[in-house]
């Protein structure tokens, strides 16, 4: 059991059962048989290994399970799952337990923009990557990039204007 994929700035990728836009933790059993994960933990918080803990659900061999990180706290069997914590898009760990508190897995994530999520690549096993094919609840494509660059700074704002001007695009990327 693995986090496959992380989305911690989600405003328009897909929507929970309340229509609204959350984040998300995708997890994924790379196994061969399923995996029952009462009692498994979820957490951002490395103090609190069981700050969620999961209901009886399990997650079949080679299959995905969606996690909201809503704050809205939703651990009902059958129904989309949401956490009692949120995602920062500043970065953070996230990590996993099993019911016996030994941690299967943890992801630290960097800062991250809007709609651009961080997963394993290849899929399941690989490392971490941006990605701006987010695949929610399904297999991570091929195309990862190392970093997701924040969008340039202009030297002047939009709008109509009486004469010409300079315009200057700044980034606080070197290179």
């Amino acid at each position: 059991i693995v986090i496959n994929e992380v989305l911690a700035s989600n405003s328009n990728i897909n929507q929970d059962e309340d229509d609204s836009y959350q984040d998300w933790v995708e997890i994924r059993n790379n196994g061969a048989t399923a995996v029952n994960l009462t009692d498994f933990g979820l957490t951002d918080d490395a103090t609190m290994p069981f700050k969620w803990t999961f209901p009886n659900v399990s997650i079949g061999a080679g299959q995905y399970m969606l996690v909201w990180c809503s704050d809205k706290d939703r651990a009902n069997a059958g129904e989309p799952l949401h956490t009692n914590f949120k995602l920062s898009s500043g970065g953070e760990t996230i990590t996993l337990t099993n019911a016996s508190g030994v941690t299967l897995n943890t992801v630290t994530t960097p800062s991250m923009l809007q709609n651009i999520s961080y997963g394993r690549i290849p899929n399941g096993t690989g490392s971490f990557l941006f990605m701006n094919v987010v695949t929610p609840a399904a297999a991570n494509g091929s195309v990862g990039y190392t970093e997701a660059l924040t969008p340039p700074t202009f030297s002047q704002e939009s709008g109509m204007l009486p004469a010409g001007f300079n315009l200057t695009l700044s980034t606080t990327v070197p290179g």
